[in-house]
């Protein structure tokens, strides 16, 4: 227990130090009563553009000390044989934390005139903090590297202002081994961007290869998804969801809501719900309503 938690220190000081030294130039705040556009998040226009190779962050870099789930996970879960009690099944605490960090560099740009090639990268971690019986462990965690082509444009569609189109191939996983334990699928995902004013929002759909040992994963985390952003003042309101696009028995998906808030000088609340499947991916077909508390510290969709 004590080696968890100093590896689990040791975690979240590595964290808190990335997180702000990104702040000063990416974070979810230009000021604290304007939020970035799509324009400055990817650098779409001459006077966003930048040069390569700088880090920034890609979705919200959060800490949740507190989300709870309404429904107890019903997952396989691996506990050393001497940490277990005996005669007693292994329960996973309703109440946990949850710790999402994502970075993105541009490695190239001028491709094909003004289109860019960025890399990303995003972990999300789920943490059974108050699962002292367990030892505190974290139960799963998501990787979620990606290859990004982001291309600029402006034009207007059925009344919404385009701003960007691009593809990218992506791969995310549990990172764990075995049929029983193991998640993951590669996607090649094409998107779109719009904005005005105060608001954006990006469509996007995919294609995926087959993985054995996720059998219809696509029926439960989707076939598409869509992230709409509403800036208000100093509240950053973002709603995504996600779809199976299929009917009947295969008729699942996603939504999730969160909200960006100032509490005092640079210390930005932030809060989720959500409801659906896919919100780990160890327990991807089973459904959840989740609500959390907790930072952001910077991020974007």
């Amino acid at each position: 227990m004590e080696n968890h938690l100093k590896i689990t220190i040791k975690i979240l000081v590595v964290f808190l130090f990335i997180s702000s030294s990104l702040q000063a130039q990416s974070s979810i705040l230009k000021k604290r009563d304007e939020y970035q556009t799509l324009s400055q998040i990817w650098e779409l226009d001459p006077e966003t553009n930048r040069e390569t190779f700088i880090l920034t962050t890609y979705k919200p870099v959060y800490v949740l000390p507190f989300r709870f789930s309404s429904h107890r996970r019903d997952v396989p879960f691996e506990v050393p044989a001497d940490e277990v009690p005996v005669d007693k099944p292994i329960e996973l605490d309703n109440v946990e934390a949850s710790i999402q960090l994502s970075l993105k560099t541009k490695i190239a740009q001028n491709i094909f005139g003004k289109g860019s090639i960025w890399v990303t990268y995003t972990q999300k971690s789920f943490w059974q903090v108050y699962n002292a019986e367990f030892s505190r462990p974290f139960r799963e965690t998501n990787y979620e590297p990606e290859l990004i082509f982001n291309f600029p444009v402006k034009s207007d569609f059925l009344g919404l202002k385009t701003k960007m189109l691009g593809f990218s191939i992506n791969h995310q996983s549990n990172g764990r081994e075995g049929k029983e334990f193991s998640r993951s699928w590669n996607r090649f995902i094409m998107y779109a961007g719009f904005e005005d004013k105060d608001w954006s929002l990006i469509f996007r759909t995919w294609v995926t290869a087959e993985i054995n040992e996720n059998p219809g994963i696509k029926n439960y985390m989707g076939r598409a998804d869509a992230a709409f952003n509403y800036r208000l003042n100093k509240h950053l309101l973002t709603l995504r969801g996600q779809h199976s696009l299929r009917g009947g028995s295969n008729n699942h998906g996603s939504i999730e809501l969160d909200w960006a808030f100032p509490i005092y000088g640079n210390l930005t609340g932030y809060g989720q719900f959500f409801h659906g499947y896919g919100d780990a991916m160890i327990d991807y077909n089973q459904i959840h309503t989740i609500a959390g508390i907790g930072m952001v510290f910077s991020g974007t969709l």
